[in-house]
């Protein structure tokens, strides 16, 4: 039998090994807390950490499309102001079966000139419809017919699409005008152009002066309009 101090001995080297792996697992411990809470502290500042790049996002424009003469504008209200002079006012029964579809309103008077035509315009209620026509050209007796334009389009901004038709050029003057007409669409996307200069001179279609309409004429520059402005819109 083992001695009693040899006994004794032996429990004081348990109990010195028993408290150096309880010592030993404590530290352990200690040490995972730290390397945890380490841990966390990282994922914290990766997330709340302000970003150092900058994404900025591409500009976005709003672009009116181009009108195209004859197609059909989107359903809605089918209004049509026909605003002229005494050509027009001699198509004024052709224009109204050709624009049968349409809710029509004519408007021609002999001898309009286009800064008349702007200040009915901008007497009306805008918008005045939603397609305009314009035939104001044949009174033109020169100067910058594309400012009186610009004039005419400020007042009709909120028509969907006017429809600019050219005039017989019995006048330089005219033919200027026209030459101008026929740049409108490079300015304005919702402008079409009918051109009526380029026909008007057919056999039968004019009086001997060139300019006002026997009823062949009459029907081909409703016809013209009607075909530029484009068939009716269906209904909102």
């Amino acid at each position: 039998m083992p001695p009693a101090v040899s006994r004794e001995s032996l429990a004081r080297r348990a109990i010195r090994l028993l408290a150096v792996v309880l010592f030993a697992v404590a530290i352990s411990a200690c040490g995972s807390a730290s390397v945890k809470e380490q841990a966390s502290d990282v994922v914290s500042a990766t997330v709340t950490e302000p970003s150092t790049t900058t994404t900025t996002a591409a500009p976005t424009t709003t672009t009116m499309k181009r009108a195209v003469a004859g197609t059909q504008l989107p359903p809605g209200t089918n209004t049509i102001y026909v605003l002229g002079d005494s050509v027009t006012l001699g198509a004024e029964a052709q224009l109204s079966a050709a624009l049968s579809s349409w809710k029509m309103t004519y408007d021609a008077k002999e001898s309009r000139r286009i800064d008349q035509g702007i200040d009915v315009i901008g007497s009306r209620a805008a918008p005045i419809a939603r397609v305009l026509v314009v035939h104001l050209c044949t009174n033109w007796g020169g100067g910058d017919f594309h400012a009186a334009a610009v004039k005419l389009m400020a007042v009709a901004k909120n028509v969907e699409r006017v429809v600019w038709v050219t005039c017989v050029p019995w006048l330089p003057a005219v033919g200027a005008a026209d030459a101008v007409i026929k740049a409108l669409p490079n300015e304005y996307p919702n402008v079409v152009v009918a051109d009526w200069a380029a026909i008007a001179g057919a056999p039968g279609y004019t009086y001997d002066d060139q300019l006002h309409l026997k009823t062949p004429g009459a029907e081909a520059l409703a016809a013209l309009i009607a075909a530029t402005a484009g068939p009716a819109p269906l209904p909102g």
